[in-house]
């Protein structure tokens, strides 16, 4: 598909307001909606971990697609600055709650510090978190090699019942209605909603997937971001094998075709939020279920990655899909119909 100059022009504007908001303005959020039940599931997701991926190297020119006769001129960021300003409102926004919780630290390799805030989690449900958190720290090291040696802080912040979620998240402007969890980019700190032990841990991996995305990636459409805390929130490792247990989702309806899905961006918080992030988690589903696709995967995320202030366009990420696996959307209908309970 034609790269369209304006369109890019148009994202470049568009990742360059959302980050300008971010760094003046302070928090927004990324919520994890209560996911709506169903009987029949698809079955697990594999993926062998006895023989690493290898990271696909990237260019980072320009695409050779590009139709324009003159350079896009690319919006400036400073990535480091945003990261200390988020760093500072952070230890505002956790020091002022700090002596109402017990706090938990753990240390993922050399650089990532899971910090966890709770008043009345049992310790195996930190432990529980803490392995599955160490899972996916050792996927992001797969997909992006050395840029996941980036320093994190992952501040989570386990609210022991509705009420008190409701009460914590309202006071920095969220609406919490429909969510049992959301990210506040601004301060680097998640507030999650405590249900039971396996939904908070959910959760709360969920909330860490979008932290991880900002700090390792940088600004990334919303389709995959949140299509990878979906993903990830559930995963765990039997045998030596990855399982990505997708959990109940409702299939009552088809998921958006990938090119639709890629243009949606700003349709997000539209009254079809169910079915976008039911399609986002369905692509990535079948994405991370076969080799190709894990390689697909790791390509785009790493175009991602190169320049952290930019979200590719629908048509460069479509490319990139494409020319790992020119079948790829074939494959994915075939896949959806194997895994889709029979009527």
């Amino acid at each position: 598909m034609a790269n369209n100059p304006k369109k890019r022009t148009f994202y470049a504007l568009l990742a360059a307001l959302i980050l300008w908001a971010v760094y003046y303005y302070g928090d927004f959020g990324l919520e994890n909606p209560p996911l709506s039940r169903a009987s029949n599931t698809p079955p697990a997701l594999k993926l062998e971990q006895s023989e690493p991926l290898t990271i696909t190297k990237v260019p980072s020119e320009q695409p050779s697609y590009s139709t324009t006769n003159s350079p896009v001129e690319q919006p400036q960021c400073n990535m480091e600055d945003f990261i200390k300003r988020q760093e500072a409102a952070s230890k505002r926004r956790l020091g002022s709650i700090e002596q109402e919780f017990t706090k938990v630290q753990h240390v993922f390799g050399a650089n990532t510090q899971l910090s966890v805030y709770h008043k009345n989690i049992r310790s195996q449900t930190i432990d529980a978190l803490i392995e599955r958190l160490a899972l996916v720290h050792q996927l992001y090291g797969q997909f992006l090699g050395e840029r996941a040696s980036k320093f994190i802080n992952l501040n989570l912040v386990i609210l022991s019942n509705r009420a008190e979620y409701e009460d914590y998240t309202s006071r920095y402007g969220f609406d919490p209605r429909a969510s049992q969890g959301v990210f506040f980019h601004g301060s680097n700190s998640a507030f999650i909603e405590y249900k039971n032990d396996e939904q908070a841990v959910a959760t709360a991996v969920h909330e860490a997937v979008h932290a991880m995305n900002l700090r390792l990636i940088g600004l990334t459409p919303r389709w995959l971001n949140e299509g990878m805390a979906q993903l990830l929130e559930n995963v765990s490792k039997q045998g030596g094998v990855l399982r990505f247990n997708p959990g109940p989702r409702a299939l009552k309806n088809p998921p958006y075709d990938i090119y639709a899905l890629l243009e949606s961006e700003s349709q997000w918080g539209s009254v079809d939020m169910g079915r976008l992030y039911y399609s986002g988690w369905s692509w990535l589903s079948y994405i991370i279920s076969n080799d190709s696709g894990m390689k697909m995967l790791t390509r785009l995320i790493g175009r991602e990655s190169e320049n952290p202030c930019d979200v590719l366009s629908s048509d460069e990420s479509y490319d990139i899909l494409q020319s790992t696996s020119a079948t790829f959307e074939q494959d994915f209908h075939h896949w959806l119909d194997a895994v889709k309970p029979q009527s």
